[in-house]
């Protein structure tokens, strides 16, 4: 295996370190608190220039919300805001951040009909204001994606419809917190919409994870599933929107240079704790949720092939082992989103003019890493096994082609069967960890981690006979193992 040389210093698991992270949120949580007290003396929510929003304000400031909206084109020059109601957030949600619906009512200038009033819907995405929770951020990096999206690679990013209109963002790492501020896509041109009522062309925009049924969780009624693409179609833009996304850094350097982005510190070597802790806490996890099936605490049946795959992965899993496989030249890179599925993606269908086109949030895991990851998650996620068995290969060569096409890649430097092997490979690997963590997590149902045990083996099969060490425990979200808190 060709490697490049690393001079890299053997990070011991330490306590110490968790101890010292500890004490840095504190001293967050102090200066939040500071901080809050100063905002509240000194500036009022409806005059003057207000203040943008911090995590655990229970109110948003209208003067500043008027002047950043105006200058970000939400709403035009001179119209007044007459109210920014929050709402709660139904329906798809993550498992971090506190997400919230903002409702915002204004009128137009120099309108004389009291009834021209009109409305733009807002999404604000912040970190929860305590000090666990600033230090789960601290170790996880999650303030990475408002960093992102206030980036020179998310303004360039393509497709350039890829990412929601971002009206503000705020993210600290050592402070462990982040708030942004975006539109909400699912009501994008709901105005228009209702305008134009009679366009059958026209719908507003749609989860893509209802597309492929939403997984254990079933599609509201209140989506028209005679409206929503074939499975295999939405599959294949999914796959093509993500070779333009790959294809703009492909084994691009420059990227190493981004220490925000998950896993450069890995690629270069450093970063050891916190991977170490994530595996250990993966494995812990794992154990667990192997005990509670087998005790009948838990009624979920693993398969041998599963056990054994899991069992052996995190065995043989070493900061080692994870050094020699991203110092491999022959494996290439990218720019990720690094938690890619359907329920991180909206379709948009709303525009008159244009083709419906994916829209993705929560990019939170934003990282470099080997590109056909991305693909493989989201198949193991959300795609029903009897389509991804007679699609995956099919929309994994029009991703292919697509790279060729784009200049990314020369197909005798990387051919389809690499492609292929990476896409079976990255996929399960992506959700090896994944799998161990949610087979113990508070509140996760059975009948959840039966579905997506049931999806992992089906790809699993499809990679059909492979090395014993085929599959490895690679990326990892970080946090500490139980024991150290």
């Amino acid at each position: 295996m060709p490697t490049r040389t690393t001079t890299m210093a053997a990070t011991p698991y330490s306590p110490l370190t968790f101890k010292l992270l500890s004490l840095q949120s504190v001293a967050a949580q102090a200066y939040a608190t500071v901080r809050h007290h100063f905002l509240a003396t000194f500036y009022s929510s409806t005059s003057g220039s207000g203040h943008a929003p911090y995590p655990g304000d229970t109110e948003m400031s209208i003067p500043w919300l008027t002047s950043t909206l105006q200058a970000k084109g939400g709403i035009p020059h001179g119209a007044t805001i007459t109210s920014a109601e929050f709402l709660g957030l139904d329906g798809n949600r993550g498992l971090a951040g506190v997400m919230t619906k903002i409702l915002v009512t204004y009128t137009l200038p120099n309108s004389k009909d009291k009834d021209d009033i009109h409305q733009v819907h807002l999404i604000m995405k912040r970190s929860a204001n305590k000090r666990s929770s600033r230090l789960a951020n601290i170790i996880s990096g999650n303030a990475r994606e408002v960093i992102f999206y206030g980036s020179d690679i998310a303004k360039e990013l393509l497709p350039s419809t890829l990412l929601p209109k971002i009206f503000y963002t705020h993210g600290s790492i050592w402070l462990g917190e982040y708030v942004v501020v975006m539109e909400d896509i699912k009501k994008r041109r709901a105005e228009e919409l209702v305008k134009d009522a009679n366009n059958t062309a026209r719908k507003p925009p749609v989860d893509i994870n209802f597309v492929f049924g939403n997984q254990i969780w079933g599609v509201p009624d209140s989506i028209d599933r005679a409206s929503l693409p074939q499975p295999a179609d939405m599959l294949d833009q999914m796959f093509l929107t993500a070779a333009e996304m790959h294809a703009q850094h492909w084994n691009d350097k420059s990227l190493l240079e981004l220490n925000w982005l998950k896993s450069t510190g890995w690629y270069k070597g450093s970063g050891r704790v916190g991977w170490e802790w994530a595996l250990q806490a993966g494995e812990v996890a794992w154990e667990k949720g192997k005990a509670m099936s087998a005790s009948g605490e838990f009624a979920v049946k693993y398969s041998e092939k599963v056990l054994k795959v899991m069992d052996g992965a995190f065995k043989q899993a070493s900061w080692e082992r994870l050094q020699n496989r991203l110092q491999d030249r022959s494996i290439p890179f990218t720019l990720t989103h690094g938690d890619f599925h359907a329920a991180n993606m909206i379709l948009d269908r709303s525009s008159a003019t244009e083709a419906p086109s994916i829209c993705m949030y929560d990019w939170s895991e934003v990282c470099i890493w080997e590109p056909t990851t991305d693909l493989g998650q989201t198949v193991i996620s959300d795609v029903p096994v009897a389509i991804f068995k007679a699609h995956a290969r099919t929309a994994l060569k029009k991703y292919w082609d697509r790279l060729i096409e784009l200049g990314a890649i020369k197909p005798e430097e990387y051919t389809f069967e690499t492609c292929w092997r990476s896409f079976l490979r990255g996929g399960t690997e992506k959700w090896l960890w994944t799998f161990g963590i949610l087979c113990s997590y508070p509140g996760m149902p059975a009948n959840a981690i039966q579905y997506f045990h049931d999806q992992l083996l089906a790809f699993i099969e499809l990679a059909g006979d492979v090395e014993e060490d085929f599959y490895e425990i690679t990326t990892v979200i970080c946090f500490a193992p139980p024991n150290m808190h």
